[in-house]
């Protein structure tokens, strides 16, 4: 092949390539055309300097296009391929920036989460007007009604469930933020105080009269302006009702364009009356085709964005509408604030400003009616320090995002009464240099700083919080660590006043307790001796005896005697144990006082008589012993020698008790008792109680011997006086003997009686059965306020280990707050220096 036909192959092919390579950078700029930026590549182009689009028409001189007709189609491939780079490069930036803020608002939910989760098991430190750790987005703002300063003390609790509402509100919004950075659409609010020219506005931008404007409020319902041929390719109306949706929220949530069921159709030139309707309707979804312009110059059919403007009622038309339009913000994008000139920025106007500002460092402001102020550097100076106050970022491009218009001189705006519709809509072709500055800085933010226009108030938003999450951090850091040293100083400053309290309220009760033991000891002991000597009876106690007539009489009255001496001896131990246990009962109070305060046991009153109301003791049935003919007789030789001997000899009870008033009379002389002569003549049988049966023995006895002598003489002492005088000694032995048993019943009886009972006593252990009665009814008594006592010692004691148990539980959690808020600040500040690492400028 020759070198000719080898040139003309190469120029040949790279003809074919040439051509295979416009039609393929073609077909992409026509694909990229409906969906990224307008397709007019001689108007928008890529600056690599300057970072952002800007009109092609600056490399041109004075619109002299002349000088690029030279250029051939690889000047026009190389312009193509750049354009084509940069929608890449623009795109490629701008998923980046959505994917690294939707990361951030996750982990922001995350974050936020969790201190919600420790709010709720430990109640946070949240810093109330700190001017060390400002917060913006978490703030707990609360004012009170004749409290100019808002200085009140709110306790730890009570802060807390402020704040759980307000990281509550933000969990909403963060979901608000994710679907707004989801969505592909932009949405525009324009709001204003009443009568402030929105309706106005909106149609300027519009080009066409679309919402009704008029001296009165006239838009009282929220409406939102799309571009049909995206929807329903219908120039119409879809009214979502209250019933569907009674909230603007609700009903963004519920309209589906799919679903007729959620919304009414009307055609377009009802909605004049339709915006009245905020009886009926919470929403108007209102469809139009912008196609007045070209796609270069509309706002709503741009070709690169899907746009809706909402149109708002007024902020201070009502309360329940402002609130509306304040938690309207939450869902759009872009602000544009419509300010009266002559009212400027209102209260409603600038609480709406706060609000919005706490996402959006950008917010458009348009002053209207301009034209009517006087003095207007000293209206734009002021509109400006107040934008200053409440939205910096805007004030320092203020140039760009705060404009000024005349009422007058906007295209469409005079007279501002014709009717609705597509009617007279030529009146819009009319120029003005401030409002197109406006609809030129508006696009530009818009569509071409789209990074700006729809991820910076999610970055806003995000690196606010972020930085209240660390601020809360540090701050609860500084008060636990405050916190921690004051419960440890406390702790140390209690345990004196413990280890004292212990001691003296052992010191209390070891002393209550002996005084118990101490009346519970006397109580036994006495109680047992009263028993045991209840039957230590002298003979001249028990009843009188009344001769052989009454001894069945005299038997049942000595039982009953002796009974009755066990029974006094048992109420004696009982009357005693009262009057003890209430003297101890005095002692405890007055020791209770003394050491627990005038308070203990003030409303208590001690009544002894109810003790011993049950039982008192063992049924004196039990102690019954049988009776038996031996305990008429306790012979005694000492007995029977004082009997014989007149009481000369041996120890004569019966003598002694008849003879205790030491008269020597011809009674005591006859051994005769305090019973009168007349007791003696019914009841003869009482003279043998006396001396009078022994000297009648003797008496006969003296008379028989003296006959005897007198008769036998000296033949006396012969063995047959002796044997006729022994058989009359021997009845007289025997009259004597049994004399002397019916001398000594009255002693006999109540000695054996007494030795019965007492040897019964014994057998049955009534003396310490009832002892112990006794004693236990007292300790019960006395445990009462000695159990009050303990529980009051107790009571003091538990009062400060509860103190202590409370602090050291304290001192725990805030150990654990401590370590959960140095991972969580740790955490949103790594999480803070990714958000602001996202570039959003460079678009």
């Amino acid at each position: 092949m020759s070198q000719k036909q080898q040139q003309q192959q190469n120029k040949t092919s790279g003809d074919n390539d040439a051509d295979y390579q416009d039609d393929y950078l073609s077909q992409l700029i026509n694909d990229d055309a409906s969906t990224v930026v307008p397709s007019q590549p001689e108007q928008v182009m890529y600056s690599r300097s300057e970072h952002s689009f800007i009109n092609d028409d600056a490399t041109t001189v004075e619109g002299d296009v002349s000088h690029l007709a030279a250029h051939d189609s690889s000047h026009k491939r190389r312009q193509s391929n750049d354009r084509m780079l940069s929608l890449h490069l623009s795109q490629w930036n701008y998923n980046n920036n959505r994917v690294g803020l939707s990361r951030g608002i996750q982990s922001a939910g995350e974050l936020i989460q969790l201190i919600t989760d420790e709010n709720e098991t430990r109640p946070i430190n949240v810093p109330i007007g700190s001017t060390e750790y400002p917060l913006h987005i978490l703030e707990i703002d609360f004012k009170f009604r004749g409290n100019k300063d808002n200085n009140v003390n709110l306790d730890k609790n009570a802060i807390a469930n402020l704040f759980a509402v307000r990281a509550k509100t933000a969990l909403g919004h963060l979901e608000s933020l994710q679907k707004r950075v989801d969505d592909t659409s932009s949405k525009v609010f324009i709001t204003g105080d009443l009568n402030a020219g929105k309706s106005t506005f909106c149609n300027a931008l519009l080009r066409r009269r679309i919402m009704p404007v008029d001296q009165l409020p006239c838009t009282n319902v929220f409406c939102e302006i799309l571009e049909a041929r995206e929807y329903t390719e219908i120039e119409e109306v879809h009214a979502v009702p209250l019933a569907v949706a009674p909230t603007v929220k609700e009903a963004t949530t519920a309209y589906n364009i799919r679903d007729k069921s959620t919304y009414r159709v009307y055609p377009i030139d009802q909605l004049s009356d339709l915006v009245y309707r905020s009886d009926l309707y919470s929403l108007l979804k209102v469809y139009i085709k912008d196609d007045k312009r070209p796609a270069e110059l509309s706002l709503l059919r741009n070709g690169t964005v899907d746009i809706s403007l909402i149109d708002s009622p007024g902020l201070n038309m009502d309360s329940i509408q402002t609130t509306e339009v304040l938690s309207r913000q939450e869902e759009i994008d872009m602000v544009i604030f419509v300010v009266n000139s002559e009212n400027q920025l209102t209260l409603s106007g600038q609480e709406f400003i706060q609000v919005a500002s706490r996402e959006k460092k950008l917010m458009f402001f348009v002053v209207n009616k301009f034209d009517q102020i006087r003095d207007k550097g000293r209206c734009k100076q002021l509109i400006l320090d107040q934008i200053k106050k409440m939205s910096p970022e805007t004030h320092k491009q203020s140039n760009e995002f705060v404009h000024f218009v005349s009422s007058g001189s906007r295209p469409g705006f005079p007279g501002d009464d014709g009717p609705d519709g597509n009617d007279d809509d030529n009146e819009f072709d009319a120029s003005d240099p401030d409002f197109d500055k406006l609809e030129t800085s508006l696009r530009n933010f818009v569509l071409k700083k789209r990074s700006l226009s729809k991820l910076l108030p999610a970055k806003t938003y995000l690196t606010k919080l972020l930085k209240d999450i660390s601020a809360i951090a540090k701050w609860n850091q500084e008060r636990n660590d405050q916190e921690n040293k004051d419960f440890n100083a406390h702790l140390q400053a209690m345990k004196p006043e413990l280890r004292s309290t212990s001691a003296q309220s052992q010191r209390l009760t070891d002393r209550v307790d002996k005084i118990v033991e101490s009346a519970v000891g006397d109580a036994y002991d006495f109680t047992k001796h009263q028993i045991t000597m209840a039957l230590e009876l002298s003979i001249k106690d028990f009843p009188d005896y009344e001769g052989l007539s009454g001894i069945y009489d005299y038997v049942l009255r000595s039982r009953q005697y002796i009974l009755d001496q066990i029974r006094d001896s048992v109420g004696t131990s009982e009357f005693h144990a009262k009057n003890e246990t209430s003297i101890k009962v005095k002692e405890i109070h007055t020791l209770g006082k003394s050491e627990l305060g005038d308070e203990f046991m003030s409303d208590r009153k001690f009544q002894s008589d109810l003790m011993f109301t049950k039982k008192k003791h063992m049924s004196l049935k039990a102690l019954d012993v049988p009776f038996d003919v031996l305990d008429l007789v306790s012979p005694t030789w000492n007995g029977f020698l004082g009997y014989l001997s007149w009481g000369v000899f041996g120890d004569d009870s019966v003598t002694d008790k008849e003879s205790d008033f030491g008269e020597a009379t011809w009674h005591s002389t006859l051994g005769l008792g305090n019973y009168s002569v007349t007791k003696y003549w019914t009841n003869p049988s009482l003279l043998l109680t006396s001396k009078i049966p022994a000297l009648a023995v003797y008496s006969w006895g003296g008379t028989r011997v003296f006959t005897t002598i007198l008769v036998y003489g000296s033949k006396f002492f012969s063995w047959h006086a002796f044997s006729r005088l022994s058989s009359s000694v021997l009845v007289l032995g025997s009259v004597l003997g049994i004399a002397y048993l019916v001398h000594d019943l009255p002693r006999a009886l109540p000695l054996n009686l007494s030795q019965k009972y007492r040897s019964k006593l014994q057998e049955v252990d009534y003396a310490h059965r009832n002892s112990k009665r006794i004693s236990d009814e007292v300790r019960d008594v006395l445990k009462f306020p000695s159990r009050e006592v303990v529980k009051s010692c107790e009571a003091i004691l538990g009062k400060k280990q509860a103190a202590r148990r409370e602090i050291e539980t304290k001192l725990h959690n805030n150990m654990l707050s401590l370590k959960f808020f140095k991972a969580l600040g740790h955490r949103a500040d790594t999480q803070l220096q990714v958000i602001e690492q996202i570039n959003l400028d460079v678009d």
